[in-house]
């Protein structure tokens, strides 16, 4: 069995090179290239046992903020993830690090190094753009929030978005009434009351990451 080092970047010249330089550097690795949250998953989903490491952009056209971080962290529960993205903020990347990501890197940094990096997270090494102290509060929020079922984490999203239940029933293929019943789980999970308190306790997180 060959392993894969699966890229998610939606831009296609940072993709195409990540590709092309990591083909390259490791030979003996496949590589799994898609643009979007939605490939991504249905990707993970059909190469699950075989993928090593994922190399993902947190600005894509489908995800907002840690959305697709936290889905690929769910469907890919050990398995080493590193940001590859164009912003460096602090706040940034001490919330990636809360999330436990193998790696934040930036897309400044030379290809060379980006590509030596994957070596160092198969090796077990972090790679961080800038040191980064412990965030609490988010921390506790990740454990949270990774208790939560795949079916549950899609309920949170659309809740977010502003979905109804009738809506998210529909756009799921369930009933409202399971809806209804993984709601009551995940104000549980969150130790919230109600579809705001959620929204709230969720928002911070899925904020629109500018490249």
């Amino acid at each position: 069995m060959r392993w894969i080092v699966m890229i998610v970047d939606d831009h296609p010249l940072v993709g195409e090179a990540l590709e092309i330089s990591i083909r390259a550097a490791y030979p003996d690795m496949d590589i799994g290239r898609v643009t979007s949250a939605t490939e991504a998953e249905a990707y993970v989903k059909a190469n699950a046992a075989m993928i090593k490491l994922v190399m993902l952009d947190l600005v894509l056209p489908d995800a907002t903020g840690f959305s697709a971080l936290l889905r690929l962290q769910q469907l890919l529960p050990g398995r080493p993830i590193a940001i590859v993205s164009s912003r460096a903020d602090s706040h940034a990347i001490a919330l990636a690090r809360t999330f436990g990501v193998a790696a934040y890197l930036s897309k400044s940094a030379p290809v060379s190094d980006l590509v030596k990096a994957v070596g160092d997270i198969l090796r077990g090494e972090a790679s961080f753009a800038e040191p980064a102290g412990p965030a609490t509060a988010e921390a506790s929020f990740h454990d949270q929030i990774s208790s939560l079922s795949s079916a549950q984490m899609r309920i949170l999203f659309a809740l977010a978005d502003g979905g109804l239940n009738k809506q998210i029933a529909a756009d799921l293929g369930i009933t409202e009434g399971t809806v209804k019943q993984h709601l009551s789980a995940i104000f549980r999970k969150l130790g919230v009351n109600n579809r705001t308190q959620a929204i709230l306790a969720i928002r911070p997180y899925l904020n629109d990451l500018t490249r």
